[in-house]
């Protein structure tokens, strides 16, 4: 038997490492006794693990950590262990139990919705219809460990439509994100592109970006929820 939980990491411990959050998650698990399953030889470790690894300072409400357990347990009364063990800016939103055999959520994870909200009122209307218009729009990052040191990007593979929303003092950006075996796009890199590409002053330092979900996608790009047959705490 596997738990899987919607988890948040919200804004007091945004700027904690992903390896500190998976830490701290891994604690909380062994606080409340969950009877999770080890792995087998000289160095057991607990067989949990998180749908996909999430940027240092990114808030996200769609985090989701699978649990495989070593003898059943309600989902509510593990969720609600669970939400006692864990520290503040960690909560557990909702929970299912799946079989074993169930495909890991990492490898199930298809797409994640973003909202972004920047400090910056110049008009963005233009970049945004411009972008939307676009076949391809590339874009170039650094990679170290790559054999090549810079590596191009097609952010419309990624992202294919973005939408704005500008009010007195600020701009909220919307989009979906493409995730794939071999990786995904940073919303950072997005705001990157937008600034190089169409000429704007977005402060990309300032920006607070929040990852709202994350889903699966089947073949005919229909999006689905991450959990099961869902128990939401109340």
């Amino acid at each position: 038997m596997k738990l899987r939980f919607q988890i948040t990491k919200e804004k007091e411990i945004r700027f904690i490492s992903h390896l500190e959050y998976v830490r701290t998650i891994g604690r909380a698990i062994r606080r409340a006794k969950l009877p999770a399953a080890y792995s087998q030889g000289f160095n057991p470790h607990m067989k949990y693990s998180l749908a996909s690894a999430l940027g240092v300072g990114v808030v996200s409400y769609a985090e989701f950590v699978e649990l495989e357990l070593a003898e059943p347990v309600h989902p509510l009364e593990a969720a609600e262990a669970l939400q006692k063990a864990l520290p503040r800016g960690i909560r557990v939103l909702a929970v299912d139990a799946v079989e074993n055999s169930a495909p890991a959520l990492m490898s199930v994870a298809g797409g994640a919705e973003y909202r972004v909200t920047l400090p910056w009122t110049g008009d963005i209307a233009p970049a945004v219809e411009a972008f939307n218009l676009a076949e391809a729009v590339f874009f170039e990052k650094q990679a170290p460990k790559a054999k090549e040191k810079v590596k191009r990007i097609d952010v419309k593979f990624y992202i294919s439509e973005l939408s704005a929303v500008q009010r007195e003092k600020e701009t909220e950006l919307h989009f979906h994100c493409r995730i794939t075996p071999n990786g995904s796009m940073k919303a950072v890199d997005l705001l990157n592109t937008l600034n190089e590409q169409y000429g704007l002053q977005l402060p990309v330092e300032k920006a607070d970006i929040e990852r709202m979900d994350l889903y699966r996608v089947d073949e005919m790009g229909n999006k689905w929820p991450m959990l099961d047959t869902l128990f939401e705490r109340g």
